[in-house]
């Protein structure tokens, strides 16, 4: 079988009512749920603007836009800084919003090229690379596993809506995916 075409691009306006489409599909909101959508538009637009350090990328497989993926080193946003303790490390958020690529194992694929491709070369400095899926997210866990992340610190996230998600900080060497 051959692999997928993975690439990456910036996300542009044109993307957002696709994004905004992911971010309600049941296996995404699962997680997003908290995120209000306005709110959530706005940030992307700043975002793209510039006016956040925050990068918004479009995953496309073979061609094919299927989800986004964002980069941000963690101390640029300092109340995450103090409850990751890892204000060095560079984070990232991700989601595959088409339903047709989830379960299929796709999202270890991306993660891999991601960081190998974009985060490192634009962080080459980085020591650690930071997700904090919900501690519930046993698909997102096990993708990160796969690529060696090691689970650390669990923690509540304030959310948007005055609640909060209990996350758990899984961090990687970033000198390990020189061998990817």
């Amino acid at each position: 079988m051959t692999e997928p075409l993975v690439g990456f691009r910036p996300m542009g306006r044109d993307d957002l009512s696709d994004v905004m489409r992911w971010l309600r599909e049941p296996h995404v909101v699962r997680w997003w749920s908290a995120v209000d959508p306005d709110a959530q538009l706005a940030s992307y637009q700043a975002r793209m603007d510039g006016t956040d350090q925050t990068r918004m990328w479009i995953i496309e497989v073979n061609g094919r836009s299927i989800g986004f993926v964002q980069d941000y080193r963690i101390g640029d946003h300092p109340e995450f800084a103090i409850l990751t303790g890892q204000p060095d490390a560079i984070g990232f958020d991700y989601a595959i919003g088409e339903p047709s690529f989830v379960g299929r194992g796709i999202g270890t694929l991306v993660l891999r090229r991601f960081l190998r491709d974009v985060v490192h070369p634009h962080y080459p400095d980085a020591t650690t690379y930071l997700a904090a899926p919900d501690h519930r997210n046993v698909a997102s866990l096990r993708v990160l596993e796969k690529l060696g992340f090691e689970q650390g610190l669990w923690f509540d996230e304030p959310k948007r809506d005055g609640g909060t998600a209990t996350v758990v900080s899984c961090t990687l060497d970033a000198a390990l995916v020189t061998d990817w």
